[in-house]
């Protein structure tokens, strides 16, 4: 496995990070689901520890997701196994009295949501810590004053933020706010400014949305996929997958359509681990043989983003 440097972080990460939002069971809000169904967490903690014996070294999570469960399951992977995994997780969003749904990334609320996360996962550190919902502008010195104490304090080794507003990551720069960023990016939407600005400032990038939903994973070009009802796509309204077929012609013989998407992001320099959001160590495996694949050649990227552009 050939691991990568999250920007100016010093901290090194297999080029797939497992996220383990999908890992922690269904969650609602309002009725609506927030979550995905629960794979059973025996399974959960199987699959980390293959994936850990197969050099996987990240993973992320939340204090939101499935209100706590997904940081609790991953904690209890990674017992014994601490110093081989680098641990994001998010603060911000999380679970009020009577699954409420409270965003607030305020100051004072920080060191409260850290303590949770640590106790949840049963460590004394967070290798990189992220505001989950953004930050009031006029609230980022008060943050990073906290952010850097908890980090002089051992508690934490970076800080950053998901999100793909590009004016607020600019106003985190002007404040050293930022060293690590994840946001959405992929061949149909992909985020071409903010992966500019990642580069140009060497922020540390964990990509999500790779699949885009699932567009382009290619299980769905020739079947619609019937979502379960405690599935957050379940929401998401009608989408007509079938029509991304389009871009199966340009896959590469030998490639599949989910292995051109992440290569396609993997590509790129500025773009230093991928967010996946599998479920199966099946999914997992067949992420992992597209980092042995060749860079796409620039003749087939570029058809593939012409067609990709025309599917919009």
């Amino acid at each position: 496995m050939e691991y990568r440097t999250l920007g100016k972080t010093g901290i090194d990460v297999s080029p797939i990070t497992i996220g383990a939002w999908q890992l922690g069971g269904p969650l609602f809000f309002d009725g609506k689901p927030d979550g995905h169904p629960d794979p059973g967490k025996e399974n959960v903690i199987r699959m980390i520890h293959e994936l850990g014996d197969l050099g996987v070294n990240a993973i992320d999570t939340a204090e939101q997701y499935s209100a706590g469960e997904s940081e609790r399951r991953v904690g209890e992977a990674l017992k014994g196994r601490r110093d081989q995994w680098i641990v994001s997780t998010k603060f911000g969003f999380r679970v009020g009295p009577g699954n409420t749904r409270v965003d607030d990334s305020s100051p004072e609320t920080i060191l409260p949501s850290l303590e949770g996360s640590l106790k949840r996962m049963g460590t004394d550190f967070i290798d990189i810590y992220l505001y989950h919902c953004a930050p009031q502008v006029e609230n980022l010195d008060a943050g990073r004053t906290v952010l850097e104490q908890a980090k002089q304090q051992g508690k934490i080794r970076a800080y950053g933020i998901s999100t793909n507003n590009t004016d607020l990551i600019r106003a985190m720069i002007e404040h050293r706010a930022v060293e690590v960023v994840q946001f959405a990016s992929n061949l149909l939407d992909p985020a071409t400014e903010l992966s500019a600005l990642m580069k140009e400032h060497q922020l540390g990038t964990q990509v999500r949305g790779v699949m885009a939903q699932g567009r382009l994973s290619g299980k769905y070009f020739s079947a619609a996929p019937q979502f379960r009802p405690d599935d957050n796509r379940s929401n998401r309204g009608q989408v007509d997958f079938k029509k991304y077929a389009a871009l199966e012609p340009f896959v590469p013989e030998g490639c599949t359509m989910a292995q051109v998407a992440l290569r396609w992001v993997l590509d790129r320099a500025e773009h230093h681990t991928v967010c996946m959001g599998a479920k199966t160590i099946g999914d997992y495996r067949a992420a992992l043989a597209a980092l042995d694949l060749p860079p796409l050649s620039e003749e087939t990227s570029a058809a593939l983003v012409a067609c990709a552009e025309k599917l919009q």
